[in-house]
């Protein structure tokens, strides 16, 4: 590469909203300065994660025909991606999230883009989703692994999940743990307008089907009175039906849900447990901030989270949709207070080995290693 010139990469996402594929993607095009970034997303976006991305010097494209799975306009999206690939002439494409994985490597391949990465943020197979949609989105992984250059895991146990569902071949997968600023959850002064007293248990993410807040509140009605609050952070599709299950159990009095807020670091310095109950996850950025925060973690033992969580160490595991589990786990936090402070310690080591640093540094060696291959290629 001659000068200063920089090679030209697209990353393309499904929906460029809050949510952890969103922060991974964005701290990568942030940090990698030795590319040209474009940022591709589909029809659903939050206007401040563009704005970030402007104000950074990074294009962007939005496509409006890649949406939440839905199959009828999956075809015209290819096809109206491919044109615009093959005519932008990039040297990596790289997506993100099950919809524009699949969209994104079908039309990089019909471009003839040199080099494919694919991130694999959350494995897309789960038990509350139906059958025959499991198998859809599994031959269409099958299918776009072969066209992958690379497909990148944030966990071991998902590459190996993966390859067991006959998905690519072991010499594509490769590993790299979602980052985050770890000083920034370190050095964090707490909120002080969270609603509930202390202990605070805190829930974060995107209020969506997938993520067991069911399973949270049925483990708080069962604790009955207990000593404490639960705060239920996020935004999303969910959100007027979690208010009314909240107030149709009877535990608004200590129940709360806070809507999105910018000041995760704040919120989590404010708290003493964290919880995920999800039935399907990668390895959640919000575990390695909970960690970081020095919080014990409650999470269901699926995908990377074992990576994450040293299970009786630095928090504990559980089966998904077990809210007597939870419920037990719970208990037993907020009722031992040097539980909770021995916890965080392991788990504030455990995150060193989840920065965002760590991250950058090796998904530009992954990329140097692609295009050095593609240069021996043309000698």
């Amino acid at each position: 590469m001659a000068g200063n010139e920089k090679h030209d990469a697209f990353h393309l996402i499904t929906r460029l909203l809050k949510g952890g594929a969103e922060g991974h993607t964005i701290a990568t095009v942030r940090g990698l300065d030795e590319y040209a970034f474009t940022v591709g997303y589909g029809a659903e976006y939050d206007h401040e994660q563009v704005d970030l991305l402007a104000r950074n010097d990074i294009a962007t494209k939005r496509f409006p025909l890649i949406r939440h799975y839905n199959p009828v306009t999956t075809g015209p999206a290819v096809l109206q991606l491919a044109r615009y690939l093959r005519r932008e002439d990039f040297d990596i494409v790289h997506t993100h999230s099950t919809e524009a994985g699949i969209i994104g490597r079908f039309a990089a391949a019909l471009a003839g883009v040199p080099n494919i990465v694919h991130t694999v943020h959350g494995v897309p197979f789960a038990d509350d989703r139906h059958s025959a949609v499991n198998r859809f989105v599994l031959a269409c992984e099958r299918q776009a692994a072969k066209y992958t250059d690379r497909i990148v895991t944030n966990a071991d146990v998902i590459a190996d999940d993966y390859l067991q569902r006959g998905i690519g071949r072991p010499e594509q997968y490769t590993t790299v743990y979602s980052g985050v600023d770890l000083d920034a959850f370190r050095d964090a002064d707490p909120a002080a307008d969270l609603p509930g007293e202390r202990p605070r248990v805190v829930m974060v993410g995107r209020l969506a089907d997938g993520k067991g807040h069911g399973v949270l509140l049925d483990a708080v009605e069962s604790l009955g009175d207990f000593e404490g609050s639960v705060c239920i952070v996020g935004d999303g599709p969910l959100y007027d039906d979690l208010d009314q299950e909240i107030r149709k159990r009877g535990v608004t009095e200590n129940v709360f849900l806070t809507g999105f807020r910018e000041d995760i670091p704040r919120v989590l310095a404010a708290s003493d447990v964290m919880v995920l109950p999800s039935f399907r996850e990668g390895t959640p950025r919000v575990i390695t901030e909970a960690m970081a925060s020095g919080l014990p973690v409650v999470a269901t033992n699926i995908a990377g989270i074992p990576e994450q969580i040293a299970d009786g160490e630095s928090g504990y595991l559980i089966p998904t949709g077990d809210p007597v589990e939870l419920a037990d786990q719970l208990e037993e936090l907020l009722g031992d207070s040097e539980l909770r402070e021995r916890m965080g310690a392991c788990g504030l080591e455990r995150a060193r080995a989840f920065s965002v640093a760590t991250m950058i540094g090796e998904l530009g060696s992954l990329y140097e290693e692609l295009l050095a291959g593609e240069k021996n290629k043309t000698i």
